[in-house]
C-alpha cells in the first residue's frame, strides 16, 4: 500500500512540473519497483506443461519431498518479484500410496472395549478396538495394527538332519548320547545305557534345533515331536514356547492313569487309607461317594496323583503341568475326569489357571463401507499367470487397478453397490515394496471402481531470506468474536485499548493515542487468541499468518507472521 501511494505522489509530481525529464522519472520509478518487494499470498495449480519442465512422463510428483525440492525453483522463476513474507499455495498431483498409520495396542485399549484380559482372540475383538480408537476413520484409510494375540501351536517333527545338527553341537557335552542320535535319528530312552537322553537332555537338544528352525517369536508355542527308542521304536512331543532366551516347557503334559498306576496307588497308600486303597488296586478307579467305606475325597485323589507323578516324572522342574486322566465310580457308573496339576514348592497341586500364551501380532486393516477389512493378499504366481506380467509384481498402479478389478468381479458375484474391498500386492519401484489397492463396487457398471492414490494435494510455500522454503504457515483473519476474545483476556492489563477492539472489532493503530496498540501489544493478543481459542494445541515450529482489522485515521489491514517457539508465539524474523 505504501509503495502504491509513493508511485501515485511521484506522477502527480509529474503533472505539476515539468522541470524533470520523463525518462529520468522513468528511471527511477523503474529502480522504485526493482528494489521493492511484493508480500502476499498466491493460489497456483501446476498443468501438464508445467509437469513437462522436470520430466515428469505421469504428470505427478513421487513424493512430497520430490514436490518440495522442485517447486521453489519453479517459484523463483515464475514470480521473480515476490520477496520476503510471501506465501504459494502450490496444487499438484501427488502420488500417496494407501500407506497405513501404525499403531500398537496398549494394556489400557483391550479394558477399553470391555475386555478383561490384555489379548484378543478374534478378529470382530480386533474390529471392535479400531472402531472405537478411530472413530474418524475414512474411505481408504488404513492401519497396520500391533497386537498381543493367543499363539497358534506350531508343530514340528524332528528329522534326520535335526538329529545330526545335536551330534555336532552336542557332542563335547554328551558324547555317548550325541552319536547314538546322529548314528539313529533318534533319543535313546533307556536309563542304563550310555546313550541315555534323560527329559533335561532332550529340552537342551531341542533348543540346538529349534534356535536353528524358527525365528524365535516371544510367546510362540510348538509342540515338536521326535522320534526314541526305550527297546523299542516309539514316538515322544513335548510342547515349547519361546520365552525371549530360549525355549522352554509349556502347558500340560496329557497322562492317563493306567491299570498299573492304580495298583501302584493301591500300594503306596494301602497303610493309610487300607479300605479305599484295596479298592482302587481292584477296580481300577476311585470311589467317590461319600456314604462308601472306600470314600477317595478330592485331597486323597491329589495324594494319590502327586505320588504317581513324582514316580513317574522324577526330574520334572518346578512350573510343570499335567492333565491326568483318570477314572472315577459315582454309584452310577464309571466315568473318566481329568485334573489339571502344576509343581508348585515341590508338590503337585491344582492348576486353576488358563494355560495360554500370547504373542505379539502385526496386521493391517482398511477402512470402507463403513467397516475394517483385512485386505486380500493374492495368490502366489498370479502375476505371471493370469496377469501377464513379466515379474512376480506390477510396474506401475494403473496396471494394479485394472488387473486386480477384473479379477475380483468373478469372485464376488453377489456384491452390492459401495461394497469395499482392499488387496495387498507388489508393486516393483526401484525395489518390490508391499502396497494396498483399494476397489468399490459400482453395481452399475458391475465393476469395482479402482480408487487410485494419485491425488490432488496442496503444499505451502513462503520466502524466506533470499529463496522459497516449504511453509506450515496457517492464514487466519481474525473474526468479530476473535476481537471479543482479545478484550476478555487483556481488559485488566490494558483497559482502553481491549474495550476498544472489543467494540470497533479492530486495532487502533495511531501513534499517541490513548486507545494505541502497540507492536508488542499486537503480538500479546495474537498470543493470547492462539494460546485459548485458535490452537491451543499446536505443536512446536508451528506458523500463523495472522491478518487483522487496524485504524489508522481510516481502516486499514494489517498482518502478523508468527511461530510458535519454545511454547511461545514470537515474530518469525
Amino acid at each position: 500500500m505504501k509503495n502504491s501511494i509513493y508511485l501515485l505522489m511521484m506522477f502527480l509530481g509529474l503533472a505539476l512540473t515539468s522541470c524533470e525529464p520523463m525518462e529520468d522519472l522513468h528511471d527511477e520509478v523503474d529502480d522504485r519497483i526493482e528494489g521493492t518487494p511484493v508480500i502476499g499470498v498466491e493460489e497456483y495449480t501446476l498443468t501438464a506443461d508445467d509437469y513437462e519442465t522436470w520430466d515428469l512422463q505421469n504428470n505427478y510428483f513421487a513424493s512430497l519431498e520430490d514436490a518440495g525440492d522442485s517447486i521453489p525453483k519453479f517459484l523463483s522463476e515464475n514470480f521473480p518479484l515476490w520477496g520476503e513474507g510471501s506465501l504459494a499455495q502450490i496444487t499438484f498431483d501427488l502420488n500417496a500410496p494407501n500407506t497405513p498409520e501404525d499403531y500398537t495396542v496398549q494394556e489400557e485399549g483391550y479394558e477399553a472395549v470391555g475386555l478383561d484380559r490384555n489379548y484378543f482372540t478374534s478378529t470382530t475383538e480386533i474390529k471392535d478396538f479400531l472402531e472405537m480408537q478411530f472413530p474418524q476413520a475414512r474411505l481408504n484409510d488404513y492401519v497396520r495394527l500391533t497386537y498381543r494375540t493367543v499363539a497358534v501351536e506350531v508343530s514340528y517333527e524332528l528329522d534326520d538332519d535335526d538329529f545330526d545338527l545335536i551330534e555336532k553341537e552336542l557332542e563335547a557335552v554328551y558324547p555317548d548320547p550325541a552319536s547314538s542320535a546322529g548314528r539313529y535319528g533318534n533319543f535313546d530312552r533307556r536309563e542304563d545305557r550310555d546313550a541315555y537322553w534323560s527329559n533335561e537332555m532332550i529340552l537342551e537338544a531341542l533348543n540346538v534345533v529349534m534356535q536353528k528352525n524358527f525365528p524365535g517369536i516371544e510367546g510362540q508355542t510348538y509342540e515338536v515331536s521326535y522320534e526314541i527308542y526305550n527297546g523299542n521304536p516309539g514316538v515322544e512331543s513335548m510342547k515349547l514356547r519361546y520365552n525371549g532366551t530360549s525355549y522352554v516347557p509349556f502347558g500340560a503334559t496329557a497322562y492317563d492313569m493306567s491299570n498299573a498306576d492304580f495298583d501302584f496307588v493301591g500300594a503306596e497308600l494301602a497303610d493309610e487309607y487300607p479300605g479305599p486303597a484295596a479298592n482302587a488296586a481292584q477296580y481300577h478307579s476311585f470311589d467317590i461317594r461319600s456314604t462308601s467305606s472306600n470314600y477317595w475325597s478330592e485331597e486323597m485323589i491329589l495324594e494319590a496323583i502327586n505320588i504317581l507323578l513324582m514316580e513317574r516324572y522324577p526330574n520334572a522342574s518346578e512350573g510343570a503341568q499335567f492333565n491326568v486322566s483318570h477314572r472315577r465310580y459315582n454309584g452310577e457308573g464309571v466315568n473318566s475326569v481329568v485334573l489339571s496339576v502344576v509343581l508348585t514348592d515341590g508338590e503337585y497341586v491344582i492348576n486353576e489357571e488358563e494355560t495360554i500364551s500370547t504373542v505379539m501380532d502385526t496386521e493391517v486393516f482398511a477402512f470402507g463401507d463403513n467397516m475394517w477389512h483385512v485386505p486380500l493378499t493374492l495368490p502366489s504366481g498370479i502375476y505371471q499367470g493370469e496377469f501377464g506380467q513379466r515379474f512376480g509384481n506390477f510396474g506401475n498402479e494403473a496396471d494394479a487397478g485394472f488387473y486386480i478389478g477384473r479379477w475380483l468381479e468373478p469372485r464376488f458375484p453377489y456384491a452390492q453397490d459401495g461394497d469395499f474391498i482392499s488387496v495387498e500386492y507388489k508393486l516393483f519401484v526401484g525395489s518390490v515394496v508391499t502396497r494396498y489397492a483399494s476397489f468399490v463396487y459400482n453395481e452399475e457398471e458391475r465393476e469395482w471402481d479402482f480408487i487410485p492414490t494419485v491425488i490432488p494435494y496442496t503444499l505451502q510455500f513462503g520466502y524466506e531470506d533470499t529463496g522459497w522454503v516449504v511453509d506450515n504457515t496457517i492464514v487466519y483473519v481474525l473474526t468479530d468474536s476473535d476481537y471479543e476474545y482479545i478484550e476478555s483476556q487483556l481488559i485488566d492489563e490494558y483497559p482502553g485499548p481491549a474495550d476498544s477492539a472489543g467494540y470497533y472489532k479492530n486495532f487502533d493503530r495511531r501513534p499517541g493515542n490513548a486507545n494505541q496498540w502497540t507492536d508488542e501489544m499486537i503480538v500479546e493478543a495474537m498470543s493470547a487468541l492462539l494460546n485459548g481459542k485458535v490452537a491451543p494445541n499446536a505443536e512446536e515450529g508451528q506458523k500463523y499468518l495472522m491478518t487483522f482489522d487496524v485504524y489508522i485515521g481510516r481502516a486499514a489491514v494489517e498482518q502478523i507472521h508468527l511461530i510458535k517457539t519454545d511454547g511461545e508465539w514470537v515474530p518469525v524474523k
